[in-house]
């Protein structure tokens, strides 16, 4: 997240894409992968929701932070970017990889005990 809030608060991030609305498909990315992380984390549903809604308020926050530093701007298409992100996320931790970072993991403990 810090990483996230660093690349977004730069005056030029440096990563573009040659693409239409190519700034809406890298926050889609990056909130796919920042709740991916955190649902990871937090396998319940109750607690997958409360991270979704915590990135969510980060997304808002940034577009706030933008809001107020004069070389970027506020979007609120981002945020609805950041949104479906977020929801791609939470389609994809119906799936096995939810369970990528347990795995990872215990493959890394059963590596160090050998």
């Amino acid at each position: 997240m810090a990483w996230t809030l660093w690349m977004a608060l730069r005056p030029d991030p440096g990563i573009t894409l040659a693409v239409p609305d190519g700034d809406k498909l890298l926050h889609a990315f990056a909130f796919t992968c920042l709740m991916g992380w955190w649902g990871n984390v937090y396998a319940d549903r109750r607690s997958r929701i409360g991270a979704a809604l915590v990135c969510l308020a980060f997304g808002v926050f940034i577009e706030f932070a933008q809001w107020l530093d004069p070389p970027r701007d506020a979007d609120p298409f981002d945020v609805l970017a950041d949104a479906v992100g977020i929801a791609l996320a939470g389609l994809l931790l119906r799936t096995p990889l939810a369970r990528v970072l347990a795995s990872g993991e215990a493959w890394l403990g059963r590596r160090r005990s050998s």
